[in-house]
Formats: C-alpha cells, sequence, structure tokens
C-alpha cells in the first residue's frame, strides 16, 4: 500500500476547542482528499465531516457516521472527497475537553 504523501509545510490549520457541546460546524482550511487531524488532548473527541453543515455527536447503540473518534494525543489522516471544501465539528464527552488541529491535503 503507497504511502500518503506529507502534508506542505504551508498547509493551513485550523485549531478546534472542544468541549461536551458540539462545536459549531466550521470550513475546512482547504479542500484536498485527505484532512488530518491533530488531538493535543486531553481527552478523545469525535468529528463530523462533510459537505453541509456538520454537528459532532457522541457514539451510541445507533451507528452514525457523525462520531468518529479522534484519540487524546493522536495524530490521523482520513480520506475525504476533494471537490469541494467540507465542513467539520467536534465534541467531547461529558466534562471532557481537547484541541484539535485540522489540516486539508493532497494524500497518495
Amino acid at each position: 500500500m503507497p504511502q500518503p504523501l506529507p502534508f506542505s509545510a504551508q498547509a493551513k490549520t485550523l485549531p478546534i476547542s472542544v468541549t461536551a457541546t458540539a462545536s459549531s460546524s466550521a470550513a475546512l482550511p482547504s479542500a484536498g482528499n485527505v484532512i488530518r487531524i491533530v488531538n493535543e488532548g486531553p481527552n478523545t473527541a469525535f468529528v463530523s465531516i462533510g459537505a453541509t453543515s456538520q454537528t459532532a455527536t457522541l457514539p451510541n447503540s445507533t451507528p452514525t457516521a457523525t462520531s468518529t473518534p479522534v484519540l487524546a494525543g493522536t495524530d490521523i489522516t482520513l480520506s475525504v472527497p476533494a471537490d469541494a471544501v467540507y465542513n467539520i465539528s467536534a465534541i467531547c464527552r461529558a466534562s471532557g475537553t481537547a484541541l484539535l488541529d485540522v489540516q486539508v491535503g493532497e494524500g497518495a
């Protein structure tokens, strides 16, 4: 499996402060086919990413696409369609907080 191309040193970064209330939907910093999310911690955050306004939710017994986990202290990449600038929202569990750094780029 080919390794993704590195992100440009000029990739714009969107910081998101996360609490137990879903953050307002925000446009990603640019269009691209790969999103990078760094969770500075200290808690797991859950994100929702899509073409329209987003509201992140906590996982429950009904599978959803609005509660993708981003573990504390991790640096993850996910694929997204590159046809437009997408939106993101994030949430933590009760009394949890996190700081996410979000970038968009082109992967292999």
